[in-house]
């Protein structure tokens, strides 16, 4: 039985890595168990790969469990047995760590925290844009049609309501009251607050006004906010009289955070997005292409090593400021058709039956947008067939970025994820679009089939 197998990973895993006891926090994501361990020395990681049904395992600012394919059910039969979803210390040290060192894992396990959950949302709201986007170019509906202004309406709420989700998100990751974060970050959004502020009196704190900013679709005012949050819930439940902590720790969230949070917090992130869009579009207007080139050919080895989930921030933060973009899909576009190219010219010319039906496997799953297994059953195994990877990746990629390719809504980047590129605005994005999806497959399946050769 398929569940006998789930349970049979999951509690191998589990002893591996220490024990419940030594597990603080537990997600997954497409194809791993990411986990924060009390003590990684105390995970067996020799043991942990093992064990049928892991592919590999990496540790950096996660403890990372590559499982592919099956990884919801690992986690659903994992989550039983370990309490998931507690606050991992930021101010604790990593021991393995020092310096420097520390503090970027610690930046880099919080930003994943915090957006690696809001990725079904995003990518779900977005194919269900493209879907309606679709079926109005074809004239099967019209913009003015009731299923079409609701659908459209239930995929913009995702980024119109951004800040109320990742206040939630950053408030899990914190260990504080989701429910209070989530209310004190939707104080911005209330339509009575933003027409109070918008009116000619303003509105007037302690003698101060309170800026005038349109909050909606903005991610760093939630994050700053919830941020102080933690810390006051943290530090005054500790003075609190137990018996009052349920009713007085919220109100003096809701006092002291409310205020600083419109006043100064929110504000302030308002400028950061305002800043790192126009970062961003400096940046692609001057080296856009060569970072993208660049990103297409080294994806391979930023995957490896669970290094490519820093993307999902920069992808977020591009597309609730801009709408677009032009870095993250294209270089992942060309990376995972390029490792579909490669594993299918390895099944092709491999004598080996087993490993064949390994390549085409991995392959087909590359194709759809899952680049693990191709990866760790295939290419990193074999030069020849990485060589294909990365030289297809960085031609795609380069390519689609001189063409200025870019994303239209937050999808998959495998076969899939075509819809993104669906833009009214220009229809040649399209064209673009299908032209990276043939370079990478037929270069990285020319490359490998001609240089590939059997190892031992």
């Amino acid at each position: 039985m398929p569940e006998k197998k789930y349970e049979k990973i999951a509690e191998e895993v589990l002893q591996k890595v220490g024990g419940s006891s030594n597990v603080k926090y537990l997600e997954h994501c497409s194809t791993r168990l990411r986990f924060n361990l009390v003590d990684n020395s105390k995970a067996d990681i020799e043991g942990l790969k093992a064990i049928k049904g892991v592919m590999a395992v990496i540790v950096n600012a996660q403890f990372q469990v590559v499982i592919g394919q099956d990884v919801t059910e690992v986690y659903d039969v994992l989550a039983k047995s370990v309490t998931v979803g507690g606050a991992v210390d930021v101010k604790e040290p990593v021991k393995t760590k020092k310096g420097f060192k520390k503090y970027a894992s610690i930046f880099l396990d919080f930003l994943i925290g915090v957006f690696n959950p809001l990725v079904p949302a995003l990518t779900g709201a977005g194919l269900v844009k493209s879907i309606f986007t679709i079926l109005v170019t074809a004239g099967v509906l019209t913009k003015n049609d009731g299923i079409y202004q609701v659908f459209i309406a239930a995929s913009d709420a995702v980024f119109y309501f951004l800040p109320v989700i990742i206040a939630v998100t950053t408030a899990k990751k914190l260990g504080c009251d989701k429910i209070v974060a989530l209310a004190i970050a939707a104080v911005t959004l209330l339509p009575a607050f933003t027409t109070a502020v918008a009116s000619e009196a303003g509105v007037s704190i302690f003698g101060l006004m309170v800026p005038n900013y349109s909050y909606s679709s903005q991610i760093f005012p939630a994050i700053l906010t919830v941020v102080l949050m933690a810390v006051v819930e943290k530090s005054f439940r500790k003075v609190c009289p137990k018996p009052l902590r349920i009713i007085l720790v919220p109100v003096v969230c809701f006092l002291v955070v409310t205020p600083i949070s419109v006043l100064f917090l929110s504000p302030l992130g308002f400028k950061m997005g305002e800043l790192f869009t126009a970062g961003l579009l400096s940046l692609h207007s001057s080296f856009g292409w060569i970072i993208v080139a660049i990103l297409g050919a080294i994806l391979p080895f930023l995957t490896a090593v669970g290094m490519h989930k820093p993307l999902v921030p920069y992808a977020t933060a591009a597309f609730a400021s801009t709408g677009f973009d032009y870095i993250n899909a294209p270089a992942k576009i060309a990376h995972n058709i390029s490792e579909s190219g490669a594993c299918f010219a390895v099944a092709l010319k491999t004598k080996d039956v087993d490993y064949r039906a390994v390549a085409f496997s991995a392959g087909i799953s590359a194709f759809f947008g899952i680049s693990e297994p191709a990866l760790y059953g295939v290419t990193l195994q074999n030069k020849k067939a990485m060589a294909g990877v990365v030289i297809a990746g960085f031609i795609s990629a380069m390519v689609t970025s001189l063409l200025h390719l870019r994303s239209t809504v937050m999808m998959g980047t495998g076969i899939l994820g075509i819809p993104q590129f669906i833009d009214p605005a220009n229809p040649n994005n399209l064209y673009v679009a299908l032209l990276g999806y043939v370079l990478a497959i037929s270069i990285s399946f020319a490359v490998t089939f001609v240089l590939y050769k059997e190892e031992k």
